[in-house]
C-alpha cells in the first residue's frame, strides 16, 4: 500500500523536490547569497529528513481508516456494514462512509422488495396449487365411484402424473421454509416405500411394471414422514418414467455394518450416459434421456438432492449404458436427526 500511496501523492513529491532544486540554484546563482558547500549539504538533509517524516506520518494517518476497510473485505460478510468503523477525519473519510453508507442502505431496499415479491409469488403459486387440488379430488372421486367405466380407468394414470407434477410445485413452493416444516420421528423404511409404491401402482399398471422389494432385515430410519417420502416418490417417479414396458423395479433395504440403512431403488432402463452423470443432480439439467423423454424437466432429482441434504440422507447413483440406473439412499447413523432422537431417551 505504501508504494501506491507514493504514486498517489507524486504530484506533490514532484512539488517539493521541484522547490528544494530551486532553492538550491537561489543559493548557488544569487550573488548575495554566500553559504558554504557543507551548510548546503546539511540544509539539504534537513529538509527531506524532515519531509519524509512528514510523508511516513500522513501515509499512517491518511490510510489508517482504509486499511480497516480493507481487511472487512475479504470475506465480506452479510452484516459488512455493522464491522465498518465511524470515520475520524471528514474528508475524505466520512465521505466514503457516507457513501457506503448510501450503497449498503439501498441494497437493503432492494433485498427487501424481492424478497416481498418472492414471498408474493410463492404465496400465489401455493394458493394456485391448493385450488387446482380441488378439481383434481373431484376427478379421482368421480373416477372411483365409476370403477366398472373403462374410459374412467384409462384416465387414472394421466390424473396421477398431472396430481404428481401439482404436488411436486407444491413442495417447490415450500422448499425455502422446510426447515421449519420438519418433524422428525422413528419411521420403517419399508411402510414408507410401500406407501409411495401404492400411490404410484396406477402408473406401474399403465407401464405393467412389476416391483420386487426385498428387506435383509427391519430397518428403522429417524426422519420426516412428509419430505422423505417425497424424496421417495421423485426416485420411483423417475425410476418408472425411465423403465421399459413390462419391466420391472427392484427395491433392496440393507442394514450396513455401521447400522446405515440403505435403500436401494434399480430400475432396467437406458442408464445414464458416463457424462451426464456429474450433472443429474443439478437444477434443469435433463441429460440424453430427458431430450427423448420429452416430459422430463429436471426438476425431481434436484428437489430430491436439496431435501436429502435437509434430511442428512446421502444420495449415490450408479448407472449402465443399456442395462439400467440404481440409486440409494443412505440414512446415516449418527446424523443430527438420530443424536436429538437419542438424546431425547
Amino acid at each position: 500500500m505504501f508504494i501506491s500511496y507514493l504514486k498517489y501523492k507524486k504530484s506533490w513529491i514532484f512539488l517539493i523536490g521541484l522547490l528544494l532544486l530551486l532553492t538550491n540554484a537561489l543559493i548557488q546563482l544569487d550573488a548575495g547569497i554566500r553559504v558554504e558547500p557543507h551548510s548546503l549539504i546539511y540544509l539539504n538533509s534537513l529538509f527531506l529528513i524532515i519531509f519524509v517524516g512528514f510523508l511516513i506520518w500522513r501515509y499512517k494517518k491518511e490510510t489508517a481508516y482504509y486499511k480497516s476497510l480493507l481487511a472487512l473485505s475479504n470475506p465480506i460478510e452479510e452484516d459488512w456494514f455493522q464491522d465498518i468503523p465511524e470515520p475520524h477525519n471528514y474528508f475524505p473519510d466520512r465521505i466514503v462512509y457516507t457513501l457506503l453508507q448510501n450503497i449498503h442502505q439501498y441494497h437493503q431496499n432492494q433485498r427487501r422488495e424481492q424478497q416481498s415479491h418472492q414471498l408474493m409469488e410463492h404465496t400465489d403459486l401455493a394458493s394456485w396449487v391448493h385450488e387446482m387440488k380441488t378439481p383434481l379430488t373431484a376427478m379421482k372421486i368421480t373416477m372411483d365411484a365409476h370403477r366398472s367405466n373403462e374410459l374412467a380407468q384409462r384416465l387414472n394414470a394421466s390424473w396421477l402424473r398431472m396430481h404428481l407434477l401439482i404436488d411436486r410445485q407444491l413442495y417447490i413452493s415450500r422448499l425455502a421454509n422446510l426447515d421449519s416444516d420438519l418433524l422428525p420421528e422413528q419411521l420403517d423404511v419399508k411402510d414408507l416405500l410401500r406407501e409411495e409404491i401404492r400411490e404410484l401402482s396406477t402408473w406401474c399398471m399403465e407401464k405393467n411394471i412389476s416391483i420386487d422389494l426385498t428387506a435383509s432385515s427391519a430397518s428403522t430410519v429417524y426422519t420426516d414422514k412428509k419430505w422423505c417420502g417425497f424424496v421417495i416418490r421423485q426416485l420411483l417417479t423417475n425410476a418408472i418414467k425411465y423403465s421399459p414396458t413390462d419391466g420391472k423395479l427392484f427395491i433392496h433395504i440393507e442394514l450396513h455394518e455401521h447400522d446405515s440403512v440403505i435403500v436401494t431403488i434399480q430400475d432396467e432402463g437406458p442408464g445414464i450416459q458416463p457424462h451426464d452423470l456429474p450433472r443429474i443432480f443439478d437444477k434443469g439439467f435433463t441429460g440424453e434421456n430427458g431430450r427423448v423423454q420429452h416430459s422430463a424437466t429436471g426438476m425431481g432429482l434436484y428437489l430430491a438432492r436439496e431435501i436429502s441434504k435437509k434430511l442428512h440422507v446421502r444420495l449415490e447413483v450408479d448407472s449402465t449404458i443399456c442395462e439400467g440406473t440404481s440409486i440409494s439412499m443412505i440414512f446415516t447413523n449418527g446424523n443430527p436427526f438420530d443424536q436429538l432422537r437419542r438424546s431425547l431417551l
